[in-house]
């Protein structure tokens, strides 16, 4: 095993990582999750070995052999957990946060093998040790015991790492996939099998590759790599990438530049710089890379050796020794420096002072550039700068002021001060926009193309962050991967885990918090992605020792940031989601819980001043923070509150997500709560997920009101009882429904109401035309009319989406228009319009002007009938009033049926079907949809195709017990059978049927195919 350069990696990691007093460093981490590197190391055959051996040579074995293993995992920065046994378990990333923990538990583990074999335990051979490692989710916890309290670790992942070192063989390291993909060092890596990674950093619950580690070559190769990832091309960085172009291309001019590129971490700042290594290529100019490194930060020139070795090694074609043509030019020092830095031997000229070992060093790297730059055109790219040491940027910086090269210098916003200096031109990468986002993730998803729903989502979370674009896009590629991304919760907990590059890098960035800005941090993540700035100062009050340097500490770290309007917000949504996630359930609960008292408290005394603004926060955070905070009786209380001004506004959207928020609360109550609960939200959101067609999902809540085995008093029961007949007659059981009515009225009889009565007339006529009595559906409405006489006609009795005097006129004037009453039904419809104008109601509205269209359709009228039937389709889909939705586009399509627009039509229709809202309505709305995609297969002279659908209409309507249209459905079967020139149903006894019921509409159909 190979571990180049980790000699000079652990001497600059030793002081920071050695073992750590719980009560004092870790304090503020414990019960918190991480995301870390764990690793398993196993002395082999320890039993066996300690069975040959005197009990005391044993035990100075096994301490001397562990405790070798502990000083390996010190070197770089790992925290031993627990030693049991042979056995020791270690972390990485915990203290010090670093992000590079995958490549300091890979460096730890490779040389505990070294450490093993090179005879330091005073024998040979020496044991030999098995290391696992893995990366992942794991939860801090204290643990006490009767000697007192120590550090531990819980989690799958840990678990994971345990079985991954079982497979490692005698001697070697294995890793697991997410481990190798969090190197950005060149590996050598032999397949080793999969383990079972399920758990909740894989929910989907596949195997994870196994492999084993042989070499990491950190800092010992001759050329240091790019490390930007060309998987996938650049996409919405045009300008940025113009201007790599200018500069690298300039260089054949004889133009020499420097460009910085600053950007958070995942903005594509190593891509723009694999990109130019590759122009570099394309216009004959040589390139040379430098990159910052987490564990080189505190080591002066660290990170030079391999640019160096690489810029000696492009000199070989132009001179025989390059080495000695460059000592040549040198200082008897500079000579020294330069093979101490190419050796990565860190005690060069150690005799002399840092000062004057810098200037030496800069004199030596100044040199060898201009060597370089004397024989070919050449481009310095320098990466992740934000981790030079101070020492490196000064020498960078002589480097572009000598005006020989061109330079390419990208770091982290931290890094700013320094590299903006030392480049003539600036480069800062914002988040990509929308559709350069949804190009990308369409791009790597271009040979198994996903729905834009989950495009969506997926863009909603990145928000512009290109790593996270491409990570999530990466996941969809399973099943179960792109349904745990696309899952519409906004609850981050909730949400697909992050992947692991992604979550090891923002959770770096919070780890490096102190105490007090970490618990504000927490109880900003608890508020949500962003919040007024006076939460902000309340919650800095509540939770932390000094408010003002914790939102400081907050705005340095980059973590928050203000949006000029009063707003904060985290930097990135991403950033939010981190936070949240790294707190375990009591921490969470505890500050939404601290959230819910501040909240209430500012609403409470805004209330007393008689004010209103940003701290008024609304019903529906209360019951968030109720709901996390574990009071859930409390959050049944707001959430009625927040349902009722939902309704009050007519949202309709929200109050579908309020009531399955009521639902899954309502969950954690006793059962004879959580029913009565349930049952009081459906009552309440009836009328408005009707619109969505999303009522069927309240039938069991209100039967057992219905029934009585909820009790909500006699008139909710009764309400309960008109909305099973209703929720019968959409499905398509009108006759189950009359019982339902049946009882209604019986309870109206005993306990009369305008309101309840009202509606119970509304049901009885739908009901009525479904079983074939037209002439007491039109009663029924013209009954209910007359009650509603004296400026009642506007009322909406609580149902606010729609006026129900309107709903019943625009139904009223279907069955008139149907029974030849032209007349009637254009008065009714200009009472309709005209109400649905005066109150604003856009429900009402579409109803009237639905009506209004079909009027003037069944009238032969279609080019008056075609413009307000268009407003009417588009005034459904506007305000997702789906209940609607077949409806409108079979009338819409019918008419342009007759007008010869076929075109239109079937698109119109097809783009119905694939919404699927008619599978959930099963009433004459459905059947329109299928007589219209039938009248359209005849208009195009499809005759199999319009028998079919015609055949799958009179199904329907007599599946759903639909009197009336199944006459419809037979003269439909009739009029195709003509056109297609088979004898059809058109016969007495279907005729004297229709003209007993007065369908005058029917009559004249027949009368036609008779002539």
């Amino acid at each position: 095993m190979r571990v180049a350069g980790a000699e000079i990696a652990g001497n600059a990691a030793k002081g920071t990582g050695g073992p750590v007093a719980l009560p004092e460093s870790l304090s503020g981490d414990v019960d918190s999750i991480r995301f870390v590197t764990i690793l398993f190391a196993d002395i082999v055959g320890s039993t066996r070995l300690l069975r040959a051996l005197d009990p005391e040579d044993g035990r100075d074995l096994l301490d001397s052999s562990l405790a070798l293993i502990q000083q390996a995992i010190h070197e770089f920065g790992g925290l031993v957990v627990r030693i049991q046994g042979d056995g020791v378990m270690a972390v990485f990333g915990v203290q010090p946060a670093a992000e590079d923990h995958a490549l300091r538990g890979a460096l730890a583990a490779l040389r505990i093998g070294e450490k093993m074999k090179s005879g330091a335990l005073g024998f040979l051979p020496a044991p030999q040790v098995r290391v696992g490692l893995h990366a992942g989710p794991i939860l801090l916890r204290r643990q006490d015991n009767d000697f007192g309290s120590i550090l531990d670790v819980v989690g799958h992942s840990a678990h994971v790492a345990g079985q991954i070192e079982k497979m490692a063989p005698p001697g070697s390291v294995a890793i697991s996939a997410t481990v190798a993909s969090l190197i950005a060092e060149p590996c050598e890596l032999r397949p080793a099998g999969s383990v079972e990674s399920g758990g909740s950093e894989s929910p989907e619950g596949r195997g994870e590759a196994v492999f084993e580690l042989l070499s990491v070559d950190f800092l010992g190769s001759d050329r240091v790599t790019v490390k930007g990832n060309a998987t996938y091309p650049v996409i919405g960085r045009d300008a940025e990438l113009e201007q790599v172009r200018q500069l690298v291309g300039g260089l054949a001019s004889g133009q020499h530049g420097s460009l910085a590129i600053i950007g958070e971490a995942g903005m594509g700042k190593s891509r723009l710089l694999l990109e130019a290594s590759r122009l570099a290529a394309g216009f004959g100019t040589t390139f040379a890379a430098v990159r910052g490194n987490a564990l080189l930060a505190a080591v002066p020139f660290g990170c030079l050796g391999g640019t160096l070795r690489h810029l000696i090694d492009l000199l070989h074609p132009f001179t025989p020794d390059p080495a000695a043509a460059a000592a040549a030019q040198l200082s008897a020092n500079e000579t020294a420096c330069l093979e101490g830095l190419t050796s990565n031997e860190p005690g060069w000229l150690a005799h002399l002072p840092p000062g004057d070992r810098s200037r030496i060093a800069a004199g030596t790297m100044v040199r060898i550039v201009e060597l370089a730059a004397a024989h070919m055109r050449l481009v310095l790219l320098v990466d992740d700068a934000h981790y030079l040491d101070s020492e490196t940027l000064t020498v960078l910086a002589t480097i572009a002021r000598g005006g020989r090269i061109a330079m390419i210098v990208a770091g982290r916003p931290e890094a700013a001060p320094r590299i903006e200096g030392m480049c003539t031109t600036l480069l800062r990468l914002d988040s990509l926009s929308q559709s350069a986002a949804r190009t990308l993730v369409s791009l790597i998803h271009r040979l198994a193309p996903i729905d834009d729903s989950v495009i969506d989502h997926v863009i909603e979370r990145a928000a512009g962050l290109p790593l996270a674009l491409q990570e999530f896009a990466v996941i969809l590629h399973s099943e179960s991967g792109a349904a745990a991304v696309a899952a519409d919760n906004t609850d981050p907990m909730s949400a697909a885990p992050l992947p692991a590059r992604l979550d090891s890098l923002l959770a770096a960035r919070l780890a490096t918090l102190d105490a007090d800005a970490g618990k504000l941090c927490q109880f900003c993540a608890a508020l949500g992605p962003a919040f007024p700035m006076n939460r902000l100062q309340r919650g800095a009050a509540l939770v932390c020792r000094n408010p003002s340097a914790a939102v400081s500490r907050l705005i340095d770290a980059r973590v928050i940031e203000f949006s000029g309007t009063g707003q904060a917000r985290f930097t990135h949504q991403l950033v939010q989601e981190a936070a949240y996630r790294a707190m375990a359930r009591r921490r969470r609960t505890a500050m939404h819980a601290s959230a819910l008292d501040m909240l209430k408290q500012a609403k409470a005394e805004a209330a007393a001043r008689g004010t209103a603004g940003d701290e008024m926060a609304s019903h529906a955070e209360l019951a968030n923070h109720a709901e996390k905070a574990g009071l859930y009786t409390e959050a049944m209380g707001h959430l009625w509150e927040a349902c009722v001004e939902a309704l009050s506004l007519a949202a309709i959207d929200s109050v579908r997500q309020l009531h399955e928020r009521a639902c899954a609360v309502a969950a954690y109550l006793p059962a004879t709560q959580a029913a009565f609960e349930r049952a009081r939200f459906a009552l309440l959101a009836a009328d408005t997920l009707q619109q969505l067609s999303l009522e069927q999902v309240l039938r069991d809540d209100i039967q057992a009101v219905a029934e009585g085995r909820v009790d909500l008093g006699s008139s909710l029961r009764t309400v309960a009882r008109i909305n099973m007949a209703l929720l019968d007659w959409i499905d398509g059981a009108p006759v189950r429904g009359r019982a339902w009515l049946t009882q209604a009225e019986t309870d109206l009889d005993a306990h009369d109401s305008l309101p309840r009565r009202t509606y119970a007339d509304l049901v009885a006529a739908y009901l009525a035309f479904s079983m074939g009595d037209p002439t007491e559906a039109v009663t029924r409405i013209e009954r209910l009319g007359n009650r509603l006489a004296d400026g009642l006609r506007g009322e909406t009795f609580g149902a606010v989406v729609v006026i129900p005097h309107v709903l019943a006129r625009a139904f009223g004037a279907w069955y008139l228009v149907d029974l030849g009453q032209t007349a009637k039904a254009r008065v009714w419809v200009a009472e309709a319009l005209n109400l649905s104008r005066r109150y604003g109601h856009a429900y009402s509205r579409m109803l009237a002007q639905l009506a209004q269209g079909y009027l003037h359709y069944r009238g032969g009228n279609c080019d008056r009938a075609l413009p307000i039937l268009r407003r009417a389709y588009a005034d459904c889909l506007h305000h997702n009033f789906v209940g609607f939705e077949p409806a409108c586009a079979s009338w819409l399509a019918l008419c342009l049926i007759e007008l010869g627009l076929l075109d239109e039509a079937a698109s119109i229709l097809s783009q119905s079907v694939e919404r699927g809202n008619f599978r959930k309505v099963r009433t004459s709305a459905t059947y329109y949809l299928h007589e219209a995609r039938a009248r359209l297969s005849l208009a195009k002279g499809e005759a199999v195709e319009a028998t079919k659908l015609a055949a799958l209409a009179l199904g329907h309507a007599r599946d759903c017990e639909d009197v009336v249209h199944e006459l419809h459905a037979r003269v439909l079967c009739a009029e195709v059978s003509v056109r297609v020139g088979v004898a059809g149903d058109v016969d007495e006894a279907l005729y004297s049927r229709v003209t007993e019921l007065g369908l005058v509409v029917l009559q004249r159909r027949m009368e036609t195919l008779w002539q």
